[in-house]
């Protein structure tokens, strides 16, 4: 049972400050994504289809039922969650992110979001 624990402990750990290397979140000319390793993208949204940029306390925003998750870290002080519309919305109409700097992640993506749609997405 210690050796599970340990084993656990040890993942949980490795997990937490190993993750914000391997997946990255990069914010293109077209799109903001989540990026495995670099290469392999595991969350796409177009700037076109965000409706909503908001940014919560980590404790809000694992009440928001249906977003798709995508964290480099198991705990954090607040994250990012990006709402869309459109086709690229058919499951999860929102994504979770927990980028090292979250208000200024949310506040270039919105000043993205503006200069490719003329519009500004709604957030906190």
């Amino acid at each position: 049972m210690t050796k599970f624990l340990i084993g656990l402990a040890a993942f949980l750990i490795a997990f937490h400050f190993g993750m914000r290397y391997m997946l990255t979140y990069q914010l293109t000319d077209e799109d903001v994504r989540a990026v495995l390793f670099g290469v392999v993208p595991l969350s796409v949204r177009k700037y076109r289809f965000i409706t909503e940029v908001h940014v919560a306390s980590f404790f809000e925003g694992d009440f928001i039922t249906l977003a798709w998750r995508v964290p480099n870290r198991l705990i954090t002080a607040q994250v990012v969650t990006i709402f869309s519309k459109g086709s690229e919305s058919l499951f999860f109409g929102s994504v979770l992110y927990t980028p090292d700097d979250p208000e200024g992640f949310a506040r270039e993506l919105r000043r993205r979001v503006f200069q490719q749609t003329g519009r500004l997405p709604l957030g906190s």
